[in-house]
């Protein structure tokens, strides 16, 4: 029962009585307390100074405080349409919101935005047990366009949680045709993996086109020249996520885009291994440093054992860089940040 009795007498006596505690002041702060939120502060103050000052040197001083304002706001997303699911119980779910929705004019895959910036319906399963659409940053759907897979490539996709790329690949192939072998390492997100692949391709499907493994990304070495096209989103930054997590932003320091830029060359070279001559692998990060990205390109060119070079992708969207394209939310109505580098493999390891 609540503290309203049957017939509405409130229990204790009359409202506001200060015996009760109707006027009752939260009890102060101990003066340890009150340090340790202080130090907290000047932390964060202290990181924030730090982090854009390192960003306004990459960005510039007239470019970086649009860019830092668009990374405040909310990630803008879209809902990806499963291609496996009964489209005209979909068309019937969305009905209400359907005056709402625009159709993305920038991918091939059915993705549609909200033109309110609403909340989109959660995604569900349809009368024959497969969800309907996968809601994701609308960036991500565009890995798969700048890689341009065809119904019957055999495709890796290096670092595959949590699943949206993943998906956005299986959209694009026939599964009598095509193959999909989806790599992480961690087994909690694997076994993620495995279900979000589950409930969006049925399982006749999901036998003939998907394979989920987990090794090692930096010493994928196994299976040389085995893939036509390789997609690595790798594991970066990722600076807009970190200015909406306070404690992950606290850990921020330049030495972040050099750790980090380390691990992902490391992977870049087993992504160009696993690929074969003649195929491409597209190198993709969330980041906004270019010491995650075109200067990972660079190094991977000067001292990779396999020769590659850039190919230059056709996308409607984004800035160029001197490897690849760029797409921030300053400039693309909210999307990104997302960067990305085509490149093809065009011999064999000098190593061997």
């Amino acid at each position: 029962m609540s503290d309203v009795e049957e017939g509405g007498k409130k229990k204790g006596g009359q409202r506001g009585n200060k015996k009760n505690g109707g006027d009752k002041k939260k009890p102060a702060l101990s003066k340890k307390k009150e340090k340790e939120l202080q130090r907290q502060v000047e932390k964060r103050n202290a990181v924030m100074t730090a982090f854009n000052r390192y960003y306004e040197e990459e960005w510039g001083a007239e470019r970086w405080p649009q860019l830092l304002e668009s990374l405040k706001k909310p990630v803008r997303h879209c809902m990806m349409m499963n291609k496996y699911a009964n489209v005209e119980e979909v068309k019937l779910k969305l009905k209400d919101c359907l005056s709402d929705l625009t159709m993305l004019d920038f991918v091939t895959i059915p993705c549609y935005a909200s033109k309110s910036c609403s909340r989109f319906p959660q995604p569900s399963k349809d009368s024959n047990n497969i969800t309907d659409y996968y809601i994701l940053d609308a960036g991500s759907v565009l890995a798969t366009e700048a890689l341009d897979i065809q119904p019957d490539d055999n495709v890796l996709d290096i670092c595959a949680a949590p699943g949206g790329k993943t998906l956005s690949v299986l959209q694009r192939l026939d599964k009598k045709y095509g193959r999909l072998t989806s790599n992480e390492i961690a087994s909690d997100r694997r076994r993620r993996l495995r279900q979000v692949i589950e409930s969006y391709i049925p399982p006749d499907a999901v036998e003939e086109v998907s394979t989920v493994v987990g090794k090692d990304g930096t010493r994928y070495y196994g299976e040389p020249e085995q893939y036509d096209k390789v997609l690595l989103d790798a594991p970066c930054s990722s600076e807009r996520h970190l200015l909406h997590d306070d404690k992950e932003f606290e850990l921020w320091s330049p030495k972040r885009s050099i750790v980090n830029a380390n691990r992902q060359l490391s992977i870049l070279k087993a992504a160009v291994h696993s690929v074969r001559i003649g195929g491409v692998v597209l190198y993709a990060t969330c980041s906004i440093s270019s010491l995650e990205n075109d200067k990972v390109i660079e190094k991977m060119m000067k001292k990779g054992k396999i020769p590659i070079e850039p190919v230059k992708m056709k996308l409607t969207i984004g800035e160029r860089t001197k490897y690849g394209i760029i797409i921030t939310p300053d400039k693309t109505e909210g999307w990104g940040p997302l960067y990305f580098s085509l490149v093809k493999r065009t011999g064999e390891s000098k190593e061997s």
